[in-house]
């Protein structure tokens, strides 16, 4: 048996947390390989960084990167790996090198075309550039892949891929971490001591128009939930600047004595406490091309009310508990439902039929048949 070997552009894990991270974390923490079927190569700048992210891939190989410049690395520094290792198989997010080997087949992993369908939440240099390079990819890789339906779709009718061409869905998923019992009661303490915060709605999202953050903002100082000992509370960082959210917090709060707070710098351990321990997870995103976080409060057993537009419609399990994000009024009634309500069995079911669903094995099974088949 000739021995397969597989680069994966890590480089992610050189940079702050985001979607694309806990991908290529949930993918090839989960993916079972015999060495001998498969050489499975990360590259990127810290690879101490990546041994302790994949410690238990005791068979992965690394490889430094000497550029941080993502052009310089695109154009010159993995095209020059890919050669040297003689590598079959190389596994991008997004962005395929400027130069493709012949002896090299290409999986791109696509997560969405957002900024094609919903052009006024992004800058128009960021939808000019991406939309050529993404279009290139999506049309050159041997094997594309996306994490959900709705992005499927989407990337088909906008980069006008040939329905002869097969685009594989590898959903995302919660980390295993989710998956543990972990005591609310407890959580509960514990965000009271470390931070002071008692009763709590909770969103976690990067911070910028398209997430709607403002429309929560709304909700809770028209139904002033501060009366009720409420806080909001925000984990994100901010990624692009929205003045109207910055004043309508300023303003809420001036009259709540400071209740809505944001956190930026969160370690995976107080997230996963802040989830469990929270009276209430909103994800009141406009659009999506998967959206992680409600998956993540659901599997831990906390009401979480989810918008339903775009992929998030594939989350037909929240049943009562999705919402349209466009209505004000809409989620001043789900969150008043919600914090009136008691209904444990509902919330049991729902985590249940998330980790039926959404898991990384899965995921990490379907990449694995795909690659070995070619």
């Amino acid at each position: 048996m000739n021995t397969k070997k597989l680069l994966v552009d890590a480089h992610t894990f050189d940079e702050n947390h985001q979607g694309i991270r806990t991908f290529m974390k949930g993918i090839y923490s989960a993916i079972e390989i015999q060495p001998e079927q498969l050489e499975v190569i990360l590259v990127a700048n810290n690879i101490e960084n990546l041994k302790q992210e994949f410690k238990n891939q005791k068979h992965f190989k690394f490889v430094k990167l000497n550029h941080t410049n993502k052009y310089v690395r695109l154009a010159y520094e993995i095209p020059k790996v890919i050669k040297n290792l003689d590598v079959d198989f190389a596994h991008f997010n997004y962005f395929l090198p400027l130069f493709l080997s012949k002896k090299c087949k290409y999986i791109v992993t696509i997560h969405d075309v957002l900024f094609i369908d919903y052009p006024n939440f992004f800058p128009l240099k960021y939808q000019l550039v991406n939309s050529f390079l993404y279009k290139r990819s999506a049309r050159k890789a041997d094997i594309l892949t996306t994490v959900s339906e709705y992005s499927k779709e989407t990337i088909r009718k906008n980069f006008q891929i040939s329905d002869k061409k097969p685009i594989t869905i590898l959903p995302n998923a919660a980390s295993d971490l989710y998956w543990q019992s972990y005591d609310k009661e407890l959580d509960k303490q514990y965000i009271k001591k470390h931070y002071n915060i008692n009763k709590f709605i909770v969103f976690v999202s990067r911070i910028e128009p398209r997430k709607n953050h403002l429309i929560l903002v709304q909700a809770y100082q028209e139904l002033e939930l501060w009366k009720q000992d409420f806080h909001l509370v925000f984990i994100g960082k901010e990624t692009f600047k929205n003045e109207e959210l910055d004043r309508k917090i300023k303003e809420t709060n001036v009259m709540s004595n400071g209740m809505v707070i944001n956190l930026e710098d969160v370690d995976n351990d107080s997230l996963i406490r802040f989830y469990n321990a929270a009276d209430l997870s909103v994800f009141p995103s406009l659009c999506e091309g998967f959206g992680i976080p409600p998956i993540e409060s659901a599997i831990l057993k906390t009401p979480t009310l989810c918008s339903d537009a775009t992929a998030m419609s594939d989350f037909d399990f929240f049943k009562n508990y999705l919402f349209d994000p466009s209505s004000l009024e809409v989620l001043k009634s789900k969150i008043q439902m919600v914090l009136k309500s008691d209904n444990k069995e509902n919330l049991e079911s729902i985590s249940e039929t998330i980790k039926t669903r959404y898991n990384w094995k899965n995921s990490a099974n379907n990449l694995k048949k795909l690659i070995l088949k070619k």
